[in-house]
Parts: C-alpha cells; structure tokens; sequence
C-alpha cells in the first residue's frame, strides 16, 4: 500500500480553499493592471506560460523526430503568438508560413 495517499487533504474544503485563492489572486493582477485579459479569456501570463511550454515541447518533439507532435506544437505556438500580438513564427519544413509571406529556397547558403 502507498503512504502518498493519505498524506492529502482531499477534502471539499481543501479543494475550495486552493480554488479561491487562485481566483483571488487573478482579480488581483487584473485588478491592478498587472496583466490583461485576453479574447481567450486566459491572462496574458497563463499564455506567456503556455507558449514557454509550447516552445520546449515542439523542440522535445524535434529532437525524437516526432512528426505528430512536431505539427501539433507548432500549430499551438502559432496559435498562442496570435493571441498574445506576437509575429507569427514560420515553420517552412511543416508547410506553416504566416500569410502573405513567400518562402523561397535559396541555395546559396
């Protein structure tokens, strides 16, 4: 039997109290202008969050030549570049250019 189990408040109140806290803590940032609310209805941190992890993720996926994931990390890093006003980043090797941008192959390298 593992001991971790029991070392956890699973209560409601636990849950409840760990819930308010968060939200209080968003109030308070939006509160004071510390961060915004976006058209997604996350706060610009969570997404500056989420693009950190995107990033990491897609490089992951990169280094073990998962194509899957490869596709699906960049499709949410562009995503999330739209969201925060970013540039969008391009990813000529997946066929994801921002539009009206001409990647041209050059073999001058």
């Amino acid at each position: 039997m593992r001991y971790y189990r029991f070392n956890r408040d699973r209560s409601f109140d636990a849950k409840f109290y760990k819930y308010t806290k968060s939200f209080k803590k968003r109030m308070y940032m939006l509160n004071t202008n510390r961060t915004r609310l976006l058209d997604s209805c996350y706060l610009e941190n969570q997404t500056w969050g989420a693009l950190h992890k995107a990033w990491k993720g897609y490089v992951i996926a990169k280094n073990k030549y998962e194509v899957e994931r490869i596709d699906y990390y960049a499709n949410v890093i562009r995503k999330l570049q739209g969201e925060l006003g970013l540039p969008i980043s391009s990813f000529p090797d997946l066929g994801l250019v921002p539009e009206g941008y001409q990647y041209e192959y050059s073999e001058d390298l």
